[in-house]
């Protein structure tokens, strides 16, 4: 019995990962949005930030770079307690404006908003600690524009990212999307060619993998599929008029994937025409953290926030959203991913006490191991064909390091799902803020801000 269901639980596993790897194969191809679009639609970018002096400059740096005119930036200081807003007087010589705003969402009280004098399209909303959902709240309701980009504080923007979405968003029917997120750290260059380098450590390494899995193969799957269940906080566009809808952004420890599910239960009961999409080519570069102390963290509070969706949206599932949505929620990420985990330390006690046990689980691991790498082979295709082509001895440094990644850092995912689900029944509002120590720079060039010196005060 327990092999029949093992058998079963792995022939079910196989046909989501080939998925997972020919889906992309066959729909993801370069040269995309190479015709910039006449009229540029306006862009409301809304980066919360709680203590991020030491990235908030390389953030705004490259918001100043990027290919767009029709846009503003609105940082949101949630309360912070470090130099945060000494930084952004500093860097945008800052003026208080009165400036109206929508009334329609709840949160904390905000105590002034700021106009850069040097940087006439950037605000900066000062206001009472309440959280990201709150500031993104708060950042919803002063927003001019219908498009809505949210951006964490330690991403920036690639130079042609505005100029994509703004191709996409001209299709009415797009009613929120996801960008591409790449680990800053693992690229190197001018901020207008951006070039990956991969002498760095095995745990960016690894992050930089997986987050090309995790969104060229993952992501541009569900998509396809209408079943997109999360649009990462570090990146992503919204209509104003859908966050509006479903009231904005809820206080939670994962509030990217509840704000996706949320729209996503809105397009399946009331706009059915409205699409939800990942766009490959929009892309942004995050710090990835560099200790294993930061990546627990990180990871432990991803896994919190899967079952706080799934123990909130789980009933309704089957009802007010798509089918694929909660086949690929229940079967993939929560059977597969989540339930699995509790059950794989198991395996090697189930191979002791059966006959055959030992042969299967050789079996499987090698049709594992060789799927695997048959997925890596795929990230490098769809890779190259969208213009981050390795070459030289970085092909060389991820082709040894995909083999040995499988069978140590990826274990790591196991212990992250157990940890994380145990932990959000334990003490599920718990939140461990990763250290940044502002290593995403790399993509940019050493140009700061126009007449200002290197630590971003103004020249005289």
């Amino acid at each position: 019995m327990v092999l029949t269901l093992t058998i079963f639980m792995y022939i079910v596993f196989f046909i989501f990962q080939f998925l997972y790897i020919f889906v992309p194969l066959f729909t993801v191809q370069g040269g995309r949005f190479k015709q910039k679009k006449k009229k540029e639609l306006g862009i409301s970018i809304l980066i919360p930030a709680f203590n991020e002096e030491t990235v908030l400059k390389n953030c705004i740096r490259a918001i100043l770079h990027v290919d767009y005119k029709n846009y503003e930036t609105f940082i949101i200081n949630d309360g912070s307690t470090d130099k945060t807003m000494d930084l952004l007087h500093g860097l945008l010589d800052l003026q208080i404006i009165k400036k109206e705003k929508a009334n329609k969402l709840e949160h904390k009280e905000v105590k002034k908003v700021y106009q850069s004098k040097r940087y006439p399209t950037i605000f900066v909303i000062d206001k009472v600690n309440g959280g990201k959902a709150d500031s993104l709240n708060a950042g919803i309701e002063f927003a001019t524009f219908e498009n809505i980009i949210t951006l964490d504080a330690d991403s920036t923007l690639d130079v042609n990212s505005l100029q994509v979405i703004n191709s996409v968003f001209h299709d009415e029917k797009v009613i929120a999307a996801g960008g591409m997120v790449h680990i800053g750290q693992a690229f190197q260059g001018d901020y207008t060619n951006p070039n990956p380098d991969l002498k760095i450590q095995n745990l960016l390494k690894f992050q930089f993998v997986q987050y090309l899995a995790n969104f060229y193969l993952y992501k541009t799957t569900q998509s396809k599929f209408n079943a997109l269940a999360i649009i990462s906080g570090a990146f992503g566009v919204f209509r104003k008029s859908a966050l509006f809808e479903v009231n904005g952004y809820r206080i939670t420890v994962g509030e990217d994937m509840d704000i996706t599910m949320r729209i996503q239960r809105l397009v399946k009961t009331k706009y059915k025409d409205k699409k939800i999409l990942f766009i490959p080519e929009a892309v942004c570069y995050t710090e990835g953290p560099e200790t294993m102390r930061d990546l627990f963290k990180q990871r432990i509070r991803w896994q919190k926030a899967f079952i706080d969706c799934i123990v909130i949206y789980g009933r309704s599932l089957p009802m007010k959203f798509n089918l694929s949505l909660t086949i690929f929620l229940l079967i993939d990420a929560l059977l597969l991913g989540t339930i699995t985990a509790f059950i794989i330390p198991m395996i090697p006690f189930i191979i002791l006490f059966t006959e055959s046990g030992l042969y299967l689980a050789l079996t499987l691991f090698c049709m594992s191991f060789s799927l695997a790498i048959f997925q890596g082979i795929a990230v490098f295709i769809i890779n190259d064909r969208l213009g981050y082509k390795l070459i030289g001895f970085d092909r060389i440094r991820l082709s040894l390091f995909i083999p040995f990644e499988i069978v140590t850092y990826r274990l790591l995912g196991i212990l992250f799902n157990v940890l994380g689900t145990l932990g959000y029944f334990i003490n599920k509002d718990s939140w461990n803020k990763v250290q940044r120590v502002g290593n995403n720079y790399q993509t940019y060039s050493n140009e700061l801000f126009s007449n200002n010196d290197k630590d971003g005060q103004k020249v005289v």
